[in-house]
């Protein structure tokens, strides 16, 4: 398991007590510069420092190292990997490059592609683009993680209402000792963003991910693109999505209602990929093998 943008593990609590509840093995990391992990504040990185802060490529090696030197699957059982948000941006760059890490993937809300569309883009890609060629990748965004929290923050208030126990709990780990505070963005950080969710969404990449991926939607998100989620699913091969039109961006820690309905699709699809992978890994009998075409016989010479 992996987290969103400026989140941390304790926040999963619940889902990860659904996955264990299940019989699941769970994993989980933090993001660099996230939650519990390493952070390098930015404004005391100086010049030939080796220690930077985090960008996405950064995470996608960080996931694929947490695959193949952390975590240990029992043996004849298949992987899954569950993340969010940015997470998903991740998860979709790990399934190109790697497609022998994992059996099946849950992406909730995940970033395929940003809101920021048209001229607007072009010229923050490019602005981006020339600030890190400058040497300004490193230059923190003022402001950029808070303003990524309130606009997350502000969908969570509207849903205290629904279950005021549970958002309580996340705003306790928050305000916890422990700083689980994700660093500030960086010019470099963005400027990653914007490559990468170009890159994924290029011709002939998604369609040539073939590990079965369930996405979800929710209606009333106001951080990523649905409409480029949808896409995606019906551009992968083996892609599904669960539409939640009641939904906001973290649904899975609001209402119980919304949460049973994932909870179904994620059943119903890791049941599909289970049965797939049993298919693939079963022991051939021999007496399933097509019988073998009978030797050709030479022909006999005749006598004088």
């Amino acid at each position: 398991m992996t987290t969103g943008y400026a989140d941390f593990i304790e926040s999963y609590f619940e889902t990860m007590h659904e996955y264990l509840d299940r019989g699941y093995q769970v994993y989980m990391m933090d993001w660099a510069g996230h939650g519990g992990s390493e952070k390098v504040k930015a404004a005391q990185v100086k010049p030939g420092d080796v220690k930077k802060p985090a960008i996405l490529d950064d995470h996608i090696a960080d996931l694929h190292q947490f695959r193949t030197q952390v975590v240990k699957p029992a043996a004849g059982k298949p992987v899954f990997l569950s993340t969010h948000s940015m997470g998903g941006q991740v998860a979709l760059h790990t399934l190109k490059n790697h497609p022998e890490s994992f059996d099946g993937a849950m992406l909730a809300t995940p970033l395929v592609d940003t809101k920021v569309k048209g001229i607007k883009r072009g010229v923050l890609s490019a602005a981006f683009a020339a600030a890190v060629k400058m040497g300004f990748g490193d230059h923190v965004m003022q402001g950029g993680r808070q303003k990524a929290v309130r606009r997350i923050t502000r969908a969570r208030r509207e849903r205290k209402k629904d279950n005021p126990v549970r958002m309580g709990l996340h705003k306790a780990f928050m305000l916890g000792k422990r700083d689980l505070r994700a660093e500030d963005p960086t010019i470099a950080y963005a400027d990653n963003i914007y490559r990468a969710t170009d890159a994924i969404n290029k011709p002939d990449v998604l369609e040539n991910i073939q590990t079965p991926v369930l996405f979800s939607i929710a209606g009333r998100d106001n951080m990523v693109d649905n409409q480029a989620i949808r896409d995606a699913a019906k551009r992968m091969p083996n892609g599904r999505v669960l539409e939640l039109p009641d939904a906001s961006h973290a649904f899975w820690i609001e209402r119980d209602d919304l949460r049973q309905k994932w909870w179904q699709a994620i059943d119903a699809f890791m049941g599909d990929c289970h049965a797939a992978f049993d298919r693939k890994h079963a022991p051939v009998n021999d007496n399933d093998k097509p019988a073998a075409p009978a030797a050709a016989q030479a022909p006999r010479a005749k006598g004088p």
